[in-house]
């Protein structure tokens, strides 16, 4: 016998790791959990899980499909700036950055910068998957969609490197392109996550800079993060996403010590900035306890309720990019970026996107 837990519904996470850390006042994860789940699920959390990932089928394509070749047909925005180059001396046409203005509001906008998936080896800035981020624009945000150096160009760090210079490059041009810089919050899914999480992680770290990119004088902090399916410890990647975090380290990182570097996880500090963390639990990429561990491991050294959490039950690596989903990040968004007054240009308004490249439409 089933039951469907309502989106709505949510529970304090305590049982899904046990340990010392739990009876000293760490702060709780927030979760909210959406899917069909076992009833087991409100008495054990971990041990339900862990049941209901291990009944999925081991050969899901779900987790292994590439980045769709189709492009999002950037001519249906009102106003977009494209192919902005974020460092001083670009090598790389993969370092640029397109704008997408909101259809609401007034400038200065408020500012989201969204990072493509891909597994460090594919995808770009136009990818149709990147879609559902694109309903920031109808909801007030101006979305910023960066692009960075891949595997096959550069090994890590250079990824962070890009990222950072991104974000100086968005504060030191703000004013030009109409944007509100002070607060920014970062977003991405997969390996997008992944730089998103870094990011956060490495805010105010001089030695995580490339100074040489350009905007030097410019901080690359950022003060808030969602991630979707994101990698949070490139030492514990499932099988399947094991050759891409070698890939992107430029040796094997599966528990090796040095790719630690690598791994928000082991990266947190006191002023983590509010995370929210939205992951699959059938993902067999990354496996789904990489964001719980986060997310607790967030509230532990940061003492507060920074970090929050969404399972969607079943779901694999691609996640489904659905309005619920959207609607629970933007409305995390919401509170860092207008946190003395409601988003007055919300709605329920989440049209299809269209690609170029492709019979399908992205939704």
């Amino acid at each position: 016998m089933t039951f469907r837990i309502a989106p709505a519904v949510v529970l304090m996470l305590h049982g899904l790791f046990t340990g010392p850390a739990m009876a000293t006042g760490i702060p709780p994860v927030e979760l909210t959990v959406s899917g069909q789940a076992s009833p087991e699920l409100l008495a054990d959390f971990r041990q339900a899980l862990e049941r209901m990932a291990r009944r999925q089928p081991a050969d899901d394509q779900s987790q292994t499909l590439p980045e769709t070749e189709a492009h999002i047909d950037l001519d249906q925005f009102w106003k977009v700036e494209q192919d902005l180059s974020y460092t001083r001396d670009q090598e790389s046409p993969r370092q640029r950055l397109n704008i997408i203005y909101p259809f609401e509001g007034e400038p200065p906008y408020r500012t989201i910068v969204h990072f493509h998936g891909g597994d460090w080896q594919s995808g770009s800035r136009r990818s149709a998957a990147n879609a559902p981020a694109y309903w920031a624009i109808y909801q007030g945000y101006a979305l910023v969609d960066v692009g960075y150096r891949l595997a096959d160009e550069a090994h890590w760090p250079a990824q962070l490197h890009d990222a950072k210079a991104a974000i100086r490059y968005l504060r030191a041009n703000a004013e030009e392109h109409e944007l509100n810089a002070e607060r920014i919050v970062v977003m991405g899914r997969a390996a997008g996550g992944h730089l998103a999480q870094m990011l956060a992680a490495t805010n105010g770290d001089a030695a995580a800079e490339d100074p040489d990119m350009g905007y030097d004088h410019q901080s690359s902090d950022v003060q808030g993060v969602v991630s979707w399916a994101g990698v949070a410890d490139i030492t514990a990647m499932a099988p399947l996403g094991q050759p891409a975090a070698d890939a992107l380290m430029g040796y094997p990182a599966y528990q090796s010590d040095l790719a630690l570097e690598a791994s928000p996880v082991a990266q947190i500090h006191d002023e983590y900035p509010p995370i929210l963390l939205i992951h699959g639990t059938n993902d067999q990429v990354t496996p789904f306890d990489q964001s719980a561990r986060m997310a607790i491991r967030v509230n532990a050294v940061t003492g507060s309720p920074a970090a929050k959490l969404k399972l969607l039950i079943g779901a694999g690596h691609q996640l489904p990019g659905t309005e619920e989903v959207m609607t629970q990040s933007l409305d995390f968004v919401d509170g860092i970026l207008f946190p003395e007054e409601d988003n007055p240009h919300r709605s329920s308004f989440f049209p299809v996107i269209q690609s170029i490249g492709s019979d399908e439409q992205s939704r």
